[in-house]
């Protein structure tokens, strides 16, 4: 594989926000505090120390579904096909570094959910199926909001169908720009009352039948090609994690 000629950073900050619906908080410990802690460690005046200062650092108080992250499949369910589900640090790496389709939608949440027919028009535009090893992104136009509280109520979601082809497939990890692979929560209160408890939580829900990792709340999807670039999403190893932080980035060779 040759030196990538391009990347494009794929996820949001991670910090406070108005979209994120737990909130992230950040200490900052600067480089002063730093300089008295290596002190006491070493047994220094801080004085003796350059300007008196040594390391800067943080401590970030965040649940593990803010900002840009990868669902693992115990998230959906403790079971996936009758076995224990697999929590974040038990996935495969090879999972989360693969060619990449970036399939841009419709935005108009009256559309309802995103569904198999607008998987099979990228596929002509492709000229092929969708499959392992590729990467499935959706661009729906939610990520020009985060920021802003309107976000959490955009962005169309999965339909259980779409997600479920995409598993038969093979193909393993499957993005979104929007909050969650499932619509908004007042999208789902509608399908609630229209179509019954089988609605909610639907795309989630695959993950009791289908092993695999969902990308929430992307951004820069709209820079995208269809096609012909490789992703990088390697998330956080976290213990025993429902998710984890990631730092998602296209590259094109």
């Amino acid at each position: 594989m040759h030196q990538p000629q391009k990347f494009i950073d794929l996820s949001f900050t991670l910090g406070p926000s108005g979209s994120e619906i737990m909130p992230v908080e950040i200490e900052y410990m600067g480089h002063d505090l730093g300089g008295r802690h290596l002190s006491e460690l070493v047994g220094v005046a801080q004085s003796n120390l350059p300007d008196g200062m040594a390391w800067a650092s943080e401590r970030v108080r965040a649940g593990t579904h803010c900002g840009t992250h990868v669902d693992a499949p115990f998230h959906y369910s403790p079971l996936c096909a009758d076995e224990p589900s697999r929590t974040i640090d038990d996935l495969p790496v090879d999972w989360f570094f693969a060619p990449a389709i970036c399939i841009k939608v419709n935005p108009d949440l009256r559309l309802g959910r995103i569904g198999l027919q607008e998987l099979e028009e990228a596929e002509k535009q492709l000229g092929h199926l969708v499959q392992q090893p590729n990467i499935i992104l959706f661009n729906t136009g939610a990520g020009a909001k985060y920021s802003q509280p309107e976000y959490n109520d955009c962005g169309r979601g999965l339909s259980s169908e779409l997600v479920e082809r995409l598993c038969e497939r093979n193909v393993k990890v499957i993005g979104t720009d929007a909050w969650s692979i499932d619509p908004p929560l007042s999208e789902m209160r509608l399908e609630l009352h229209k179509s019954g408890i089988s609605s909610l939580w639907a795309a989630h829900y695959s993950g009791r039948k289908y092993e695999f990792s969902a990308i929430e709340r992307l951004c820069n999807l709209d820079l995208l090609p269809l096609s012909g670039f490789w992703l990088s999403c390697f998330p956080v190893k976290i213990s025993r994690g429902s998710a984890a932080w990631v730092r998602a980035v296209a590259l094109f060779f």
